[in-house]
């Protein structure tokens, strides 16, 4: 199934899942009235509202976005939190780490962009997604690698279990792996739930096709050289999603919109990308490798820099 229509070595004795994987939801892109490449709204509309907030994944919707992308952390007392950063100064102005915190004092957080909204929990989000307004899109869950792992990912499964109507969510929640040692724990808590490996290297991405079914979200700065381009054929050779973040650049947007085998994008702007996509003319596929990033150099700049880019 494709959802769009048009480095380390690790030598393990034991497979690391059992049997195969669903993908990501094969029935959204069928449902879906567009054409193009997906949008998938990074931590919700980030452009438009504080990131990782309930503004932010209604913002999403309203947008037309396929899916919504955000973050996990654990709180003290073991509640799974929406949060990019294992700290809460840069989005809350607190100097302390999530982890030492326990959640009756995080629910009484604001963010420090306007409107100044709380903090969600997982259990909210699972809530969110199960809405009649949500129920075609689709949720990627970036497990963060500064979690204990058995822990985040059992307490994501008592999260999943605790909501009700969650069961009709399983195929649309996806996990976001960094490395392969979290997907034993996906068979272990989440069994049959899609994968995605989230990630900077193609080389360690190789080990993931070991898996079948699991999926691929990799920056679109190594998409777009050529170890990337040669990737995304053995991915897509291999029945894989293949989707880039973060896409915020126009031009990087109309790369992404003409690449054939990309299936969709994170990006803070999935309003503008998917104006993007209503322009698109074939003429962007003989124009794209003169706006893409290119040497080897730029390549790396881009991978490192935070500001626009990061994740």
């Amino acid at each position: 199934m494709v959802v769009k229509g048009k480095g380390m070595r690790v030598d393990e004795e034991e497979p690391l899942l059992k049997g195969s994987r669903k993908m990501v939801p094969e029935d959204i892109r069928e449902q879906s009235a567009h054409c193009m490449t997906q949008a998938i709204a990074h931590r919700g509309f980030k452009a438009q509202f504080p990131e990782n907030t309930m503004k932010a994944f209604e913002g999403a919707v309203k947008a037309g976005a396929h899916a919504i992308e955000t973050d996990l952390h654990i709180s003290k007392d073991g509640v799974v939190m929406i949060s990019h950063d294992a700290t809460l100064q840069r989005c809350y102005g607190v100097n302390k780490k999530i982890i030492d915190c326990d959640y009756a004092y995080l629910r009484t957080l604001r963010t420090l962009e306007a409107p100044h909204v709380p903090m969600p929990t997982l259990e909210e989000v699972f809530k969110f997604m199960c809405k009649p307004a949500v129920q075609k899109m689709w949720l990627l869950l970036d497990i963060k690698v500064d979690n204990n792992p058995d822990d985040i990912m059992r307490l994501i499964a008592e999260t999943f279990r605790a909501v009700h109507g969650s069961e009709s969510l399983k195929s649309r929640i996806v996990l976001g792996c960094w490395t392969l040692k979290y997907l034993p724990l996906c068979d272990k808590y989440l069994f049959g739930f899609p994968i995605v490996y989230i990630g900077r290297s193609i080389y360690y991405a190789r080990e993931f096709l070991k898996y079948p079914g699991v999926s691929f979200n990799l920056h679109w700065a190594v998409l777009s050289c050529n170890s990337g381009q040669s990737f995304l054929r053995e991915a897509k050779d291999a029945g894989r999603n293949v989707f880039a973040w973060t896409v915020n650049n126009d031009a990087i947007m109309k790369w992404a919109i003409s690449e054939d085998l990309l299936d969709g994008v994170c990006t803070d702007d999935p309003a503008k990308f998917l104006e993007l996509c209503g322009c698109y003319t074939e003429s962007w596929k003989t124009e794209t490798w003169s706006w893409g990033v290119r040497s080897r150099g730029d390549i790396s700049s881009a991978i490192h820099r935070r500001k626009g880019y990061g994740r």
